[in-house]
């Protein structure tokens, strides 16, 4: 979900370790040493920044940062690991509840920190993998690495975390669990309360109140007026909703670092929303959502929704996709698109999406977070 971020990140900030203990990041870590072996890595940087993209070095400490700055840990080939996050020292305490990793580092610059930490532990020269620095950094601070890097070799490892990051631990698709059922609570509850005054603002607060209540660290909403002509996805505003007609809600909720998100279509009854979708397209959507299978290609699970899309007699809204996997971050490979030859494996949790229209029905979109598990595809936000 792209949408309006806060300077602060506020809500729930917990560690379960009944949900998510210390083993499960230990483990972790021996699958990334074990990547880094065969690919001669000696040091692995797994870099994040801000709210979305926090989930390379929170998938090895379960730290995520409450400020749109950069964190960053460090992997060796052996011995402990390393967190450094922006911000200060005061916050180090903080820090400490929420991850197991002893050797923390505050600093006002990412990059010039790490680069402390290589020289410290006689890493320059070495084979250093990149895991998020390349795509993620800001730019100036990428440039410092490089500059002071130069007798490195620097090893692309996001295709590393990207592979170990699609296939959820079960601990893990728990968690994504429990986010989904804060999904499913809060469009309960939009379709079964009065919103007076009958606005937008009115609407999104109520709605994070409740999903707060639950236990969400994190919660978004977008709506649609799919009546209007060049509508599109925005945050709710200091509007009122129309009198009549329908809106498509989009709700994304993190619990515990884990997102979980859905859209769903409403139809105006006075001042309250009910749900309304079309039985055609629910059944569409199982008939897509009945191609996730274990070993099929996602190029190929593409190009037999779109046949079965056209086959219904409907077009699809080609801005909204068919969705994407889902976890650690709101938007994660898999990409439910043609050109992703990754492939669909029991423990992937994906965001499928549904958007379309034909001349009969105007647009609408569904969607649902769903896991693959070796008997199919389960519906969890429902």
């Amino acid at each position: 979900m792209e949408t309006m971020q806060p300077t602060l990140k506020s809500g729930r900030n917990a560690w379960d370790r009944i949900n998510m203990p210390v083993e499960e990041f230990q483990e972790r870590v021996k699958k990334v040493r074990k990547g880094m072996k065969e690919r001669g890595i000696e040091v692995l940087l797994a870099y994040g920044h801000a709210f979305n993209e926090y989930g390379n070095y929170c998938y090895l400490t379960n730290f995520s940062i409450r400020l749109p700055q950069g964190a960053l840990v460090a992997i060796p080939g052996e011995g402990p690991l390393t967190l450094m996050f922006e911000g200060a020292s005061r916050g180090i305490p903080s820090v400490r509840k929420m991850t197991w990793v002893e050797d923390l580092r505050a600093t006002g610059d990412v990059s010039k920190e790490c680069l402390k930490y290589l020289q410290e532990k006689s890493l320059v020269p070495s084979v250093i993998g990149f895991a998020g620095i390349q795509r993620l950094m800001p730019s100036h601070q990428l440039q410092y690495l490089l500059d002071s890097l130069p007798k490195c070799k620097i090893v692309n490892a996001d295709p590393l975390m990207s592979e170990l990051r699609m296939l959820k631990s079960p601990l893990e698709i728990l968690q994504i669990r429990r986010a989904s059922r804060i999904v499913a609570r809060t469009f309960d509850f939009i379709g079964s309360a009065p919103f007076i005054p009958f606005e937008e603002k009115i609407l999104e607060a109520a709605a994070r109140r409740e999903a707060r209540l639950e236990g969400a660290e994190d919660f978004r909403v977008m709506i649609a007026r799919p009546s209007e002509d060049n509508w599109a996805f925005s945050p709710p505003e200091e509007r009122p909703l129309p009198s009549r007609g329908s809106v498509i809600i989009y709700v994304s909720v993190e619990f515990e670092r884990y997102w979980a998100e859905g859209a769903r279509a409403f139809m105006i009854k006075e001042c309250s929303l009910r749900e309304s979708q079309r039985q055609e397209v629910k059944a569409l959507y199982e008939r897509i959502r009945e191609g996730v299978e274990d070993g099929k290609k996602i190029s190929q699970f593409h190009r037999e929704s779109l046949q079965k899309i056209k086959k219904a007699g409907f077009d699809i809204l080609p801005d909204y996709g068919l969705g994407q996997g889902i976890g650690l971050s709101p938007k994660e490979p898999p990409m439910i698109a043609k050109e992703d030859r990754s492939i669909l494996k029991a423990g992937m949790c994906l965001s499928l999406l549904l958007g379309v229209r034909n001349k009969a029905m105007g647009p609408t979109l569904m969607g649902e977070t769903i896991c693959l598990s070796r008997t199919g595809p389960e519906v969890l936000t429902r």
